[in-house]
């Protein structure tokens, strides 16, 4: 007993918790360090496995939130139990259900403010800030500046790969934290250069649905911060950057005519392949073979569902038949967030997902115009990052492995500095009546 006292005294006089669950939102956006981040996410949740087993939980399982959470968690274990390929949807609970858990019940148990909270929220950014200085440093300028020219060789790139896609949720928090955070002035002009080289580079990446979404939640969160000449600023610096890169590369603002015509984003031979309404018949119709609890946990299986069940179906739709044929496991998805849940965990996931992120929601609308660096992170950070996640997943599923870790302790920060806004609100009620 004494022993297991002495482990518990060291992991809070070091403040082990902190520094493990640090590194590893530090390396979410890395493709390599998968070891690295596997290593900090076992010794996170063994350090506080122990620490809960001594000290209690502090959770607070009454908050909306985190029934919300709870709710998810059930549904995807009962569809995966459900599932014909339950081996497989346990498996991908145990990858990234259990990773995402972790963290959101890690920090709402361990952190009680904004400024405690901010080795959490700067090791994220500080993450995403490292990618980039090590593209720009090592990385051809050609390259970079005809991105989108190599896009089989950067999909393989284990820097450039999902670059953009992580922008989609690291800039509009670094806008939310420039703007509310506190932060002294070191800080800030760090997380405005990086703002501005992150978006640079998500620019000449030239992937649409990316970069209208950066540029959606840089202009909402800077709207709601009141930083009206800013908002003028990114409008123009927004259309500079566009006249420059279409003077680069006369046809590159042809993808962005619409997100439904095909010839715009093929990427190899087969059109079909890239070919979001045929992927969507396809994924539409393995939903409505099992509405209700979908097919199991986890998009990967998707491609194995397909081959085995529905491929005859599709010999008349050579698009969706060609796509899902072509694809091995792990090669296919439904290139649509609420179609990639309902495949896995069916509309009652889907209405648990939705009710989750609404009581985040609300806690922002909840502290509008509130006082105090912590509701102003709330009014400014969700709404913003929530807008980029929305428009991003029109034509992705990203709720699952690093931007689901990511988003998960986004959401767990949001629930923390809500209640802190709560207390300081309750505090100067107080005041006020005596």
């Amino acid at each position: 007993m004494a022993i297991f006292d002495r482990v518990v005294e060291t992991i809070e006089r070091y403040g082990l918790i902190s520094v493990f669950l640090s590194v590893f939102l530090f390396f979410q956006p890395f493709q390599k360090f998968a070891g690295v981040r596997s290593t900090a996410f076992v010794l996170l949740l063994a350090a506080f496995a122990v620490k809960a087993a001594k000290r209690g939980l502090r959770i607070g399982f009454s908050d909306w939130t985190v029934i919300g959470m709870l709710l998810l968690a059930a549904v995807s274990v009962l569809s995966s139990a459900l599932s014909p390929y339950a081996f497989d949807s346990f498996d991908a609970i145990r990858k990234s259900l259990l990773y995402q858990a972790t963290v959101f019940f890690v920090i709402l148990n361990e952190y009680r403010d904004l400024s405690g909270l901010r080795p959490a929220l700067l090791s994220m950014l500080a993450g995403f800030a490292a990618l980039t200085l090590a593209i720009l440093l090592t990385r051809d300028a050609n390259v970079l500046m005809n991105w989108l020219d190599y896009s089989n060789t950067v999909r393989r790139d284990p820097l450039l790969g999902g670059y953009s896609l992580f922008a989609t949720f690291y800039v509009p928090l670094a806008f939310a934290c420039l703007y509310a955070s506190g932060e002294g002035v070191g800080v800030k002009a760090a997380m405005a250069i990086f703002i501005c080289l992150e978006s640079a580079l998500s620019v000449l990446n030239n992937h649409r649905a990316q970069v209208v979404a950066i540029i959606s939640a840089a202009i909402l969160i800077t709207l709601l911060a009141r930083r009206y000449r800013t908002v003028a600023a990114i409008i123009i610096a927004a259309l500079v950057a566009g006249a420059v890169l279409l003077q680069i590369n006369p046809g590159s603002m042809d993808r962005y005519r619409t997100l439904l015509y095909a010839k715009t984003y093929v990427s190899n031979e087969h059109e079909a392949l890239n070919n979001r309404l045929a992927i969507w018949k396809g994924a539409s119709d393995m939903v409505r073979e099992r509405p209700i609890v979908g097919w199991g946990y986890g998009w990967k299986k998707i491609s194995t569902v397909a081959k085995e069940r529905f491929l005859e179906r599709w010999k008349e739709a050579p698009e969706t038949y060609e796509y899902f044929n072509t694809s091995g496991y792990g090669g296919a998805n439904p290139h649509n967030l609420a179609l990639q849940i309902l495949f896995e965990v069916g509309a009652v996931g889907l209405i648990a997902f939705v009710f989750f992120w609404s009581t985040i929601l609300l806690k922002a609308v909840s502290v509008y115009g509130r006082a105090g660096a912590s509701a102003a992170f709330l009014w400014c950070a969700i709404p913003g990052v929530l807008l980029s996640y929305a428009i991003i997943n029109t034509t992705n599923g990203l709720w699952e492995e690093a931007m689901g870790n990511l988003m998960m302790a986004f959401a767990a920060c949001c629930v923390v500095v809500y209640r802190q806004a709560c207390a300081s609100g309750h505090s100067e009620r107080a005041s006020g009546q005596q």
